[in-house]
């Protein structure tokens, strides 16, 4: 049974005195947009369900006439009207509830794609498509060397143990690797180093709160490293501007001048690197 693609939680029409005055950013609406920043026009937010934080993407539209989530390939998406308030939207988190209980475990379940041998006979590696190589060994382990991943499990056959096997690889690899860059742009973008924590969704390549914290998605990993650099580039900007004015993009091209280029790069690499 698949989960729907998109479902809207319905929500009481809001009090006028929640919504922002035109041409006005309410001082709560302002906390709320610095609290999360994603690439391009997305911010990051979590709810949190049960003890359990769950990351959204939130987005606004100028069109939508009422707040949405949804659950796709692309992970939780709360979509909203341009002008909606800070105080309407908590109100809606909260009326999501029970929606996300009924729906997100089957979703979490199966948001991975299913893979054959056919999909993991290659694996991304910085840009690079390397041949895989799956053997059976006592221990799991993976090596790369000469343009290959060599594999090895205990039962070769189990292609979810040889997914996790190269993920964890990966992983271990990402964050040292982060933590370099940012410690080489934070100079140049007039920062000092934040501390860098991995995060895994699938379309969210970077954040950053207004404490500080930057993540950076460790599927980056599988891209060129220049876009790595631009990610990177792109959240340590937002330590110095927490939107995407003019300014922020004058701070992001103190790091990564090509950064238009880089945006439409990534966006080209977007589905390939979701596939591990």
């Amino acid at each position: 049974m698949s989960i729907p693609q998109q479902a809207v939680v319905p929500l009481p029409a809001p009090h006028p005195a929640q919504e922002a005055v035109p041409g006005k950013t309410p001082a709560t609406a302002r906390a709320l947009a610095a609290r999360g920043t994603h690439l391009d026009t997305d911010q990051v937010g979590v709810i949190e369900l049960d003890g359990q934080a769950v990351e959204y993407t939130m987005r606004r539209s100028v069109r939508r006439k009422r707040a949405m989530l949804s659950l796709s390939d692309r992970g939780l998406i709360l979509a909203l009207p341009l002008r909606m308030s800070a105080r309407s939207i908590e109100t809606f988190l909260q009326h999501s509830h029970p929606w996300l209980r009924r729906h997100l475990p089957r979703w979490q379940a199966n948001a991975h794609p299913h893979l054959d041998l056919a999909a993991l006979q290659r694996v991304l590696w910085l840009g690079e498509s390397l041949a895989l190589d799956v053997h059976a060994g006592t221990m799991p382990t993976v090596e790369q060397a000469d343009a290959r991943f060599r594999v090895s499990q205990p039962d070769p056959t189990d292609l979810g143990a040889v997914r996790q096997s190269l993920r964890s690889w990966i992983q271990a690899r990402a964050l040292p690797h982060f933590e370099a860059r940012a410690r080489h742009f934070a100079p140049v973008v007039g920062v000092d180093v934040p501390p860098i924590k991995l995060t895994s969704a699938r379309t969210l390549w970077g954040s950053c709160t207004p404490a500080g914290l930057v993540r950076v998605n460790w599927r980056l990993m599988q891209a060129p490293v220049h876009l790595i650099d631009y990610v990177v580039v792109h959240e340590l900007a937002h330590l110095v501007e927490a939107n995407h004015s003019g300014r922020f993009w004058d701070v992001v091209e103190r790091g990564y001048r090509d950064h238009r280029q880089a945006r439409r790069e990534l966006s080209e690499w977007q589905r390939r690197l979701a596939l591990l």
